[in-house]
C-alpha cells in the first residue's frame, strides 16, 4: 500500500528508541558492550536524520545482540521489531552468485561464455550506460558488477532471467530450493512476487508533494530486479553459511570471494579485517528508500548487518552517501574487536 503525506508524521520528531535484546550469553565481553552502545548511538542519529527505522544485527561467537528503532510505516506509527522484514538491497546479488555458481557446478552455464547463449532475446538488447549489446557480456562480468547503482540493477535483472531460464523456475522458487529452505529463513523473499508480507518495513522517498511511500511501487522499467525482502538475522544467518561453505563448492566460494587483493568478487564485497589481517566479506546495498550492510568475518564469527528505511530524499540513479557511511561504520565497529578477544 502506498501513500503520501505533506507534512513529516509525528513518527519522526518523536521516534521511538530503539530496543535491543540481551546478549544470548550470562557473560558479555566488555567489547561487545561497547560495540551495543556504539551502535545505539548510530541508530539514534539515523532516526534523527529522518530515517523511519533501523534494524541491527551483530553477532560475536554465541553472543548475539539486535536493535531496532522507528516505525514499521510513517502512516501505520507501529513500531519495529528486531524480526521485522525490510528490503536488503546487494543482499540479492550474493544469493544469485550462489545459483549461477551452482549452474556452473553442474555444468549447465559458464562463467565467460555470452548471456546470450542462455537468454537468446538478451542479443541485442542495450543497456543504459553500456558500451555494447547485453548479450554479448559474459556471467562473470555481470557477477563482477559493481559500478553503480543503475549498472549493478541491470545486472541483477539480467542474472535473474538466466537462473530463471536454465532452471526453468521462477527465481523466488530457486532460491527458497536452493538457499532460504535448507537454511530455513523464513523472512525471506522476493517483494515483487510475494503477497503482502506481515510486518514489512516501509521506504519512502521525498517529491515536491511530500514523502511517498515507495516500498511496493511497481518497476518502471524492466531494468529494475526482483527485491529482496529479509530479517537482519536471516541476513546474518546466509552470509555464515555461506563462508562456512554450506552453499557451493568450495572453488565456487573462492570465486564469490574474488582476489585477495581486490574490492569485489563474484558477488561479495570485500574490506580489511584488521583484527585477522584477512579480509570482511558481505555486500552493501542501495535501493531508493533503503540503504543495507551485511559484513561477516572470513570464518562467519564476527558479523553484522545494518537494514535501514532511509531518510527520505529525491529518488535518483546517484549512489546514496547513506551506503557509504553504513559500510564505514560496520567496518570501524567491528574492526573495533581487535583489543579483545571475542568469545
Amino acid at each position: 500500500m502506498t501513500g503520501t503525506t505533506s507534512a513529516p508524521p509525528s513518527a519522526r520528531t518523536a521516534p521511538p528508541l530503539p530496543t535491543a535484546s540481551a546478549p544470548s550469553e550470562s557473560t558479555t565481553s566488555m567489547v561487545f558492550l561497547e560495540l551495543q552502545a556504539s551502535l545505539e548511538v548510530f541508530s539514534r542519529e539515523l532516526i534523527s536524520q529522518g530515517a523511519p527505522a533501523v534494524l541491527i544485527e551483530v553477532r560475536s561467537g554465541q553472543q548475539i545482540w539486535t536493535s531496532a528503532a522507528g516505525v514499521r510505516s510513517l502512516e501505520g506509527g507501529l513500531p519495529v521489531e528486531s524480526a521485522d522484514p525490510i528490503v536488503v538491497g546487494g543482499v540479492l546479488r550474493s544469493m544469485l552468485a550462489v545459483s549461477v555458481l551452482k549452474l556452473v557446478e553442474e555444468g549447465k552455464a559458464a562463467l565467460d561464455v555470452p548471456v546470450s547463449a542462455y537468454v537468446p532475446d538478451l542479443a541485442d538488447q542495450v543497456a543504459a550506460g553500456s558500451e555494447g549489446p547485453v548479450g554479448e557480456v559474459s556471467l562473470r562480468r555481470l557477477l563482477a558488477d559493481s559500478s553503480g547503482p543503475d549498472s549493478s540493477r541491470w545486472a541483477d535483472t539480467v542474472l535473474t532471467r538466466v537462473v530463471e531460464r536454465l532452471r526453468g523456475a521462477a527465481l523466488a522458487d530457486v532460491l527458497r530450493r536452493e538457499v532460504w529452505g535448507p537454511l530455513g529463513l523464513g523472512s525471506m523473499a522476493l517483494l515483487d512476487d510475494a503477497e503482502a508480507i506481515p510486518n514489512l518495513v516501509h521506504g519512502y522517498a521525498s517529491t515536491d508533494g511530500g514523502t511517498v511511500d515507495i516500498t511496493e511501487t511497481p518497476a518502471a522499467t524492466n531494468q529494475s530486479p526482483p527485491r529482496l525482502v529479509s530479517s537482519a538475522a536471516d541476513v546474518n544467518t546466509f552470509q555464515a553459511a555461506l563462508l562456512a561453505g554450506r552453499l557451493l563448492a568450495p572453488s565456487g566460494l573462492l570465486l564469490m570471494k574474488g582476489e585477495v587483493s581486490a574490492d569485489y568478487g563474484l558477488g561479495l564485497d570485500q574490506w580489511d579485517d584488521r583484527c585477522t589481517n584477512g579480509n570482511y566479506y558481505g555486500h552493501a546495498g542501495d535501493l531508493p528508500g533503503f540503504g543495507t550492510i551485511t559484513m561477516s568475518s572470513a570464518d562467519g564469527n564476527r558479523q553484522l548487518t545494518i537494514a535501514v528505511a532511509s531518510p527520505p530524499e529525491p529518488i535518483s540513479g546517484q549512489p546514496s552517501a547513506l551506503a557509504l557511511e553504513l559500510t564505514n561504520v560496520a567496518q570501524v565497529v567491528l574492526n573495533s574487536s581487535c583489543r579483545f578477544r571475542f568469545g
